[in-house]
């Protein structure tokens, strides 16, 4: 997905529901801070479907990683 800002544009990767993954398709997004965003354009769709609670969960993902590299451990302050 893709969105013109200032300008540049902003390119994402979001798993969406079936009926609005359509090419072309203007779509709102929810930003970190829960506020809509409109104007994010589909430019692709996957052929790989993925229904309801085989979604991956984003924040195991983030979790996993930071424990594998050790981004989880605490800073040393100097």
């Amino acid at each position: 997905m893709r969105r013109i800002v200032a300008g540049a544009s902003v390119v994402t990767t979001s798993y969406i529901p079936t009926q609005f993954a359509k090419v072309g398709r203007v779509l709102k997004l929810k930003d970190s801070d829960d506020n809509w965003v409109d104007g994010w354009v589909v430019e692709t769709v996957g052929d790989v479907i993925v229904e309801g609670e085989r979604v991956p969960d984003y924040r195991k993902a983030i979790r996993n990683h930071r424990k594998s590299t050790g981004d989880s451990t605490p800073r040393l302050r100097a």
